[in-house]
């Protein structure tokens, strides 16, 4: 099938699951999901306030000059001293061969943002490890 006649039928597909998607019941089924390991660490020998939340995101960075499209997230309470475990479930069909990817981590303290990632971490890069290692740096004070 080419591209042209791909297009349009997966638009109608996204339609037709947006459109049905409004009951409360979820547009993919468990076997239209898989799941990403990450393991968030930060080299600083300090620990973290009660409160404190880490969010990392699954991203499509394809597109030049345009903010980064959100495919999917996951977030926990930090509890414990790192590496913080997180798994992402994202729809299997939202990964196209052609785009490009990136894992980002961040940290927030009172909603305020105490740690990110800075290096680029593709999650579907030939011989990449599990649990995905993220390294998150503080962010000035």
């Amino acid at each position: 099938m080419s591209i042209k006649k791909t297009v349009p039928f997966l638009l109608f597909i996204f339609t037709t699951i947006a459109i049905s998607g409004c009951n409360e019941k979820s547009a993919f089924t468990d076997d239209a999901l898989s799941l990403l390991e990450t393991e968030v660490f930060y080299r600083q020998r300090i620990a973290l306030p009660e409160g404190a939340v880490l969010e990392v995101r699954l991203e499509d960075v394809s597109k030049m000059d345009v903010a980064s499209e959100l495919i999917a997230s996951a977030t926990r309470e930090i509890k414990s001293a790192p590496p913080y475990a997180l798994q992402i479930a994202f729809p299997t069909e939202a990964i196209k061969d052609n785009h490009r990817y990136r894992l980002r981590a961040m940290i927030k303290v009172d909603g305020k943002l105490s740690f990110i990632s800075t290096t680029h971490i593709d999650p579907f890069a030939v011989g990449i490890a599990t649990p995905i290692e993220i390294k998150v740096d503080q962010v000035g004070q």
